[in-house]
């Protein structure tokens, strides 16, 4: 069945949506309660930053849930597990190490470069930030610590690729050019992300992502590249702070 462009959109942007209206309910109501408190300005900020992370497992349940439903319109478990092939590694598995190196190297440092220039646009440099930063994972409970280094990279390396490299790029690809289809899924993936200068940097990340499974086809390297890049990433935001 072929599905319309405005369904497919949709369903790319859904993520996006749920994850605004979740994280501006938690924002508003943690801002009403720090305001009440006496807190002002940059403290507030790090409560509201505190309470989305302490309940980020809704991201997998939104991962989870959006990913199955794209991967049942997809053709069901066995087209995805095609996708995962592990003849994708076996055939060139020196190239197929390099590649995933690559795109792990090439996803860490656009994440942080952005970082960094978000750090020095909005903080006034990367010492205010890391303090910033510090105060909250030092207000995260253990648990959501260990979600985002355990849990979180997988839910978001498997489903995210189902999601939009694999659903959003073959769906697409009926209505536009390819690489018209890759642009839009990589967009519809950096707003997912939130909307600061990380969903520029995701939605890059995406657009990279997007033209090696445009080219492959297959999933299971972009989906090992991005579960050690969440895996990296996380453990040194939380852990090495």
């Amino acid at each position: 069945m072929e599905l319309s462009k405005c369904k497919v959109l949709l369903i790319l942007f859904t993520p996006f949506i749920l994850n605004i209206l979740i994280s501006s309910i938690i924002g508003m109501y943690v801002s009403y309660n720090a305001y009440l408190r006496g807190l002002r300005g940059e403290e507030i900020g790090i409560e509201v930053q505190k309470a989305l992370y302490t309940v980020n497992f809704y991201w997998s349940i939104i991962q989870v849930g959006i990913g199955l439903y794209v991967i049942k319109l997809m053709g069901g478990w066995s087209k995805f597990e095609e996708k995962l092939s592990f003849r994708d590694i076996r055939e060139s598995p020196a190239k197929s190490l390099a590649l995933i190196a690559a795109l792990i190297m090439v996803t860490l440092g656009i994440i942080w470069f952005f970082l960094g220039l978000s750090a020095h646009m909005f903080y006034g440099g990367w010492g205010r930030f890391a303090e910033s930063w510090k105060k909250v994972v030092a207000g995260l409970p253990l648990y959501s610590k260990i979600y985002l280094v355990a849990i979180a990279p997988f839910t978001a390396g498997i489903f995210e690729e189902a999601i939009w490299r694999w659903f959003g790029i073959e769906s697409l690809s009926k209505h536009y050019s390819p690489r018209k289809a890759v642009a839009m899924q990589a967009i519809a993936f950096g707003v997912w992300h939130g909307l600061t200068l990380h969903a520029v940097a995701t939605a890059i990340v995406g657009a990279i992502y997007g033209l090696v499974y445009l080219k492959r086809k297959r999933l299971l390297i972009l989906v090992l590249a991005h579960i050690v890049s969440d895996i990296i990433g996380f453990s040194m935001s939380v852990f090495a702070v």
